[in-house]
């Protein structure tokens, strides 16, 4: 068995988080494919596993993001920097804030990891800290909730598998999710813009509140700790993303427009601006010299069929 056969399967737990305001529930472990191990399994509990490849730019790196991630690690260390030199141990238990700028992530040979996602505007009830507090940082869980919690949520996911220690992560990330501080604009606009992948005007939005545009401005960055420009634009970087990986690469031509963007030209550079790099030099495999003639690119192509089209696979 080579280490190329050794990868490492997220899992999104749709299931768990149904009927909670969390975004996303997920997890991370090392695991040896099978032979007929698919890239995309759908089990009939609402989980969703995706094969990544140790060499996978996805599993390498820290992407823009909108939302706010509360993230137990039970494996090896995890390392995070914006260039090899300036990469910081993690701590076990931490909070990823809203990410504007990629980052180089280092995950070690072992990885066994739980994580939940929300919106920042819940940041200040579930954390006691508002999202703008936490852009483009990495903190310790501990230093916003009780060690004594933290250690006890460590503890927890030492002796269990991934299921019951998401389970145990949403039910202390719900018990705080009140939404006391979240005023209208927050409420569904940071949801909206999400929705509609980035392509939204700043000026529609604040009248569709009813309210000036450097007021919408201002409420709006209260409530997510980011401009709502830039929130916009990340969220339609997100969306590229998720199309890009969709879509055979002989094809990613016509994603351009669909995605919000004026033409093929603006697609790749506005790419670049939040990855560092174009999409076709993302995509290929960090760490290994491959030939480009006898390689198809990473980025999803033909054999990860989109989610509506992949039948659920029965848990083993």
């Amino acid at each position: 068995m080579s280490d190329r056969d050794i990868g490492v399967v997220y899992a999104e737990y749709s299931g768990l988080k149904a009927g909670t305001s969390i975004a996303s529930l997920w997890s991370y472990h090392t695991l040896t494919r099978d032979p007929g191990r698919r890239d995309i399994t759908l089990h009939a509990d609402g989980r969703e596993e995706y094969w990544l490849d140790r060499s996978d730019p996805l599993l390498n790196t820290i992407l823009p993001g909108t939302h706010v991630s509360i993230v137990i690690n039970g494996g090896d260390g995890w390392a995070a920097g914006r260039t090899l030199a300036t990469s910081a141990l993690l701590p076990r238990a931490c909070v990823v804030g809203p990410v504007t700028r990629s980052c180089i992530l280092h995950v070690g040979k072992s990885v066994r990891a739980v994580g939940a996602v929300i919106s920042p505007v819940f940041a200040f009830d579930v954390l006691g800290v508002p999202a703008a507090e936490l852009v483009d940082r990495i903190v310790p869980l501990e230093d916003v909730w009780q060690p004594n919690e933290v250690e006890r949520m460590l503890h927890f996911h030492a002796r269990h598998e991934p299921p019951a220690a998401i389970s145990a992560l949403r039910d202390e990330v719900t018990a705080r999710m009140c939404g006391r501080r979240v005023g209208p604009v927050g409420r569904s606009c940071p949801q909206l813009i999400t929705t509609q992948g980035g392509r939204v005007s700043v000026d529609a939005m604040s009248a569709r509140y009813g309210v000036s545009r450097r007021q919408f401005g201002r409420e709006f960055s209260e409530a997510t700790g980011l401009p709502p420009k830039l929130y916009a634009r990340i969220s339609r970087f997100q969306s590229l993303v998720h199309a890009l990986l969709s879509t055979d690469v002989s094809r990613w031509a016509s994603v351009s427009v669909s995605a919000g963007f004026y033409d093929q030209a603006h697609m790749i550079n506005e790419f670049r601006a939040f990855a560092g790099s174009a999409p076709t030099t993302f995509f290929r495999p960090h760490g290994i010299e491959l030939d480009a003639a006898v390689t198809r690119l990473r980025g999803r192509p033909s054999e990860w069929p989109g989610r509506r089209e992949l039948p659920p696979t029965p848990d083993r």
